[in-house]
């Protein structure tokens, strides 16, 4: 790679930087915000409020990186326009090295957001769970209050009538609603909370577990003299994918070649990170196809490209959000990867066609 096309990847990055920097920031303030009440009312400290929202920060900073990287190339892209750069290096025959700077930047970012995807986010994800089971574990155990209904989780309700010295909890209630076809409902005469080599657990004694359906209207209930709750399966049955979010894809692919229960579950969580790949490299493939030859407009037209790079993000991500699962997480994004491609093709037609214009337009 010679100076130039050094030069150019550095006009990219920086540009891509700064937006990715802002917007991170913001994202994470408004974790902080988001997570506050919740942190608070469950007694933890200010550096647990911190850790917490930077875990569930990977999450949003995969939503955005990508639209980071597509304008960083925009502005990148139009700066060399205004400074007339572009037009020198079009009518000097170097677009060899702009490619380059544009192919590898794209790679750069490509693989960004496949690691946040695959590696970064699941495993962020498995230990703010594991951390918010220990935080679970101090409110069962320390902070519960008696004869205040305390929710720890989504759809985890837990009750105590009093707590004795020695930390065992006397008249215990806990809902589980998490399950969407079953509803638990336990409770127990005494309860108490320790932890072993598989994390946090909750032993109840002398108790009963009632189960209900919604769809079929029906109550069972089972008695028991010990029961064993794992608080960690607890906050993962608590997400949306009970748990499948938490897994890179190494462990996910390999339960689909073992063929497990939830292989196709799997897949879908895999599919879903593929796009966020293919995204990448549509939208920079886009925005390329739009920046990538001069004009001789001392303006950048009616419409900003920025604005319009953002509109497309958000119509492809709508469009892949309800289109439903599955393969269909790849339609919007490789709708704009052929639009975007069409349209650089037609673009370094023309200017093969046409070399004597660009240079006319330059001057």
């Amino acid at each position: 790679m010679d100076r130039l096309a050094r030069y150019l990847q550095r006009q990219f990055f920086a540009q891509a930087l700064a937006i990715f920097l802002a917007g991170g920031a913001l994202i994470w303030l408004m974790q902080l915000l988001r997570l506050f009440d919740l942190v608070s009312a469950q007694g933890q400290n200010f550096f647990t409020l911190m850790g917490q929202s930077a875990l569930t920060t990977p999450t949003f900073a995969r939503s955005i990186l990508y639209v980071c990287f597509a304008i960083g190339l925009v502005r990148g892209l139009k700066g060399l326009q205004a400074s007339r750069e572009l037009h020198t290096i079009h009518a000097a025959q170097r677009t060899r090295a702009l490619w380059q700077a544009v192919a590898l930047f794209t790679l750069a970012g490509t693989i960004s957001v496949t690691a946040i995807a695959n590696w970064v986010e699941p495993n962020a994800r498995r230990i703010s769970t594991a951390w918010s089971a220990e935080i679970a574990a101090d409110v069962v155990g320390r902070a519960m209050v008696p004869g205040r209904y305390s929710e720890i989780g989504d759809g985890l309700v837990f009750a105590i009538e009093n707590r004795l010295n020695d930390g065992t909890l006397v008249g215990f209630f806990f809902d589980d609603t998490t399950n969407a076809d079953s509803r638990r409902t336990y409770f127990a005469d005494t309860a108490r909370v320790f932890v072993d080599e598989t994390g946090y657990q909750l032993i109840l004694n002398d108790g009963a577990v009632q189960y209900e359906s919604p769809g079929r209207g029906g109550l069972s209930q089972i008695r028991f003299a010990q029961y064993h709750i794992s608080l960690a399966s607890l906050m993962e049955a608590a997400t949306p994918s009970g748990g499948r979010d938490q897994m890179d894809s190494l462990a996910l692919l390999n339960r689909i070649l073992a063929g497990e229960s939830d292989a196709e579950a799997a897949r879908d969580v895999l599919v879903h990170r593929l796009a966020d790949s293919l995204r990448t490299l549509a939208i920079c493939l886009l925005a390329v196809a739009m920046c990538g030859f001069p004009h001789g407009a001392r303006t950048g037209g009616k419409f900003p490209v920025e604005l319009v790079i953002l509109v497309v993000a958000f119509g492809e991500q709508a469009f892949a959000t309800f289109s439903g699962g599955g393969m269909m997480h790849l339609v919007s994004p490789t709708i704009v990867l052929l639009c975007g491609t069409a349209l650089l093709a037609r673009r370094l037609v023309r200017a093969d066609i046409m070399p004597s214009r660009f240079a006319r337009r330059s001057l």
